[in-house]
C-alpha cells in the first residue's frame, strides 16, 4: 500500500478530460477530427477522434488551456477552459458547425467563364464568380 503514495502524489493536479465531437445537430458523429489542448506555458498535447466521434486525454497537468477543434469542412472550435487540480475526469460534447462563408467552387466554372457570369446572373445573391 505505501509503494503506491509515490503513484498517488504524482497523478496530482492532473485531471482527465473526455468527450464527442458531433455535427451542428448533435446527432452525427464527426471522427478523423483534430483536438488539440495547449497552454500559454508551451504544453501542447492533441489527439485524433475516433469513428464514434470520441477523444480523450488520460491526464492534463491543472492550469488553463486553450481547447481547439479542427476538421475538415466545419468551423474551427475553440475556448478557452480551466482544468482543476481536483475536478476528477471532466466530459465535453462539441456541436461543430458549417462556416457560414463556405463556398463551392467548380472546376467547370473555373475554367469557363461564361459559365460563372451567366450562373451569376442567375442568382448573384448567393454565388459570386470567383
Amino acid at each position: 500500500m505505501l509503494a503506491a503514495l509515490p503513484l498517488l502524489a504524482a497523478g496530482a493536479g492532473h485531471l482527465g478530460l473526455r468527450g464527442r465531437i458531433l455535427d451542428g445537430q448533435g446527432v452525427n458523429q464527426i471522427p478523423d477530427a483534430i483536438v488539440t489542448v495547449s497552454t500559454p506555458a508551451g504544453y501542447i498535447s492533441s489527439v485524433v477522434t475516433n469513428q464514434a466521434g470520441e477523444f480523450s486525454f488520460a491526464s492534463l497537468p491543472a492550469g488553463e488551456y486553450n481547447f481547439r477543434v479542427t476538421v475538415h469542412g466545419y468551423a474551427i472550435y475553440e475556448r478557452e477552459m480551466t482544468v482543476s487540480a481536483n475536478g476528477g475526469v471532466r466530459e465535453l460534447d462539441v456541436r461543430m458547425m458549417v462556416p457560414v462563408n463556405r463556398q463551392t467552387v467548380s472546376i467547370a466554372e473555373l475554367m469557363n467563364p461564361a459559365l460563372t457570369e451567366s450562373v451569376s446572373s442567375e442568382n448573384s445573391s448567393t454565388r459570386r464568380g470567383y
